[in-house]
């Protein structure tokens, strides 16, 4: 028997007898606003960090370094806060299939925590220890990227799982202590590496700011040559990932997802990033680099969100057999919605009031 079969009477009854708080409409939005901008602050500190490790040591990258670690646990913290939101909303609605995921990859999932954790504590350790050398310093934030290796490829990996339940069963017989992978592993591995060339790209994008607005790399046009490079390598290289991930995925689930409203997200981010891109790779010589950066940053942020919404078109396909989200019963609970809605404002005032010390600040604490 297969899982589709165990679990039909559950899966047939579980739409209807769901409760949302919320209209799905209204659910989904606020996934997409909230995880794209956990996306954006996650991208610019793993993606930056990245950059830091893997470019060649020369002043401006060291230079650079120098000021970006005294962002890293406020970006850190971003990341963390910003991912709550999103990851609360797919809960609510597609619950059943990411707790599944979750329990057949129990150890992986809670492993996370304590991994978080220390990667939280060694951020904190670069940015406030003056007297760290060079060579501890990168030891350091290469023990921090390989943390957040491990996180960003268990949750690709268990958000890839918790959309195909027709493996869930033979997983869980195999292992059903929790410590299953995900057996898809080329697609995972391209879906996730799509996500790390996204977050350098979104980082080339950061170079960019630290270029004009930090009173310490105020004016080099190295470091906005760097940026606009960084990003345009990146991108292309997260592009030619996802067409390789479209391409392994299974044929029926393809044409579905082309047939979706996913193509024109797809299309539509991958124009934003063309543009985006001569934006970057302009900005060193053009006349108003201002302009050129803003305009950049607001055409990623678009893309980003582009993609957001394909990756939820996709989720759509993969459980097309076994739910639809849009028949949940609704009963609308707009007190606890309200008070979300009102920290979620605070929290992105006080994260903007951030920023600008940081930039604004010539010794930012």
């Amino acid at each position: 028997m297969n899982v589709l079969q165990s679990f039909g009477p559950v899966l047939a009854t579980a739409g209807p007898a769901l409760v949302q708080p919320a209209p799905y409409w209204l659910l989904t939005a606020l996934h997409w606003l909230t995880f794209t901008l956990h996306l954006v602050a996650m991208n610019l500190l793993f993606g930056l960090l990245l950059v830091l490790l893997l470019a060649r040591r020369h002043a401006t990258v060291r230079l650079l370094e120098e000021t970006a670690i005294k962002i890293f646990p406020v970006a850190m913290a971003a990341t963390i806060t910003l991912g709550v939101a999103p990851l609360l909303f797919t809960q609510v609605v597609y619950g059943e299939f990411f707790y599944a995921a979750t329990i057949i990859s129990g150890w992986n999932w809670f492993l996370q925590i304590p991994v978080v954790m220390v990667v939280y504590y060694l951020l904190y350790i670069v940015a406030l220890r003056k007297n760290l050398s060079a060579g501890v310093r990168r030891g350091l934030l290469a023990a921090v990227a390989v943390g957040f290796v491990y996180i960003s490829y268990t949750f690709t990996m268990i958000s890839d799982l918790a959309e195909k339940p027709a493996l869930w069963a033979g997983l869980y017989r195999s292992s059903p202590e929790g410590g299953s992978l995900n057996p898809h592993v080329a697609e995972t591995i391209c879906r996730w590496g799509h996500s790390i060339a996204g977050a350098v790209a979104v980082a080339g994008i950061m170079i960019l700011w630290f270029a004009l607005f930090h009173p310490q790399l105020k004016g080099r046009t190295d470091l906005l040559a760097l940026g606009g490079r960084v990003f345009v390598v990146a991108a292309v290289k997260a592009t030619i990932l996802s067409l390789i991930y479209l391409a392994l995925i299974d044929r029926t689930v393809l044409g579905r997802y082309l047939e979706s409203p996913a193509l024109h997200a797809l299309v539509t981010a991958i124009v934003l990033n063309v543009a985006a891109g001569v934006l970057a790779w302009r900005v060193r010589h053009a006349a108003r680099p201002l302009g050129h950066v803003l305009a950049a940053s607001g055409l990623v942020f678009l893309g980003v969100a582009c993609m957001v919404a394909a990756r939820h078109h996709l989720r759509l396909v993969y459980l097309r057999d076994a739910f639809d989200p849009a028949v949940l019963a609704v009963i609308p609970q707009w007190g606890p919605l309200a008070m979300f809605l009102v920290t979620f404002v605070i929290g992105l005032v006080v994260l903007y009031w951030m920023l600008r010390r940081f930039f604004s600040a010539p010794h930012p604490a």
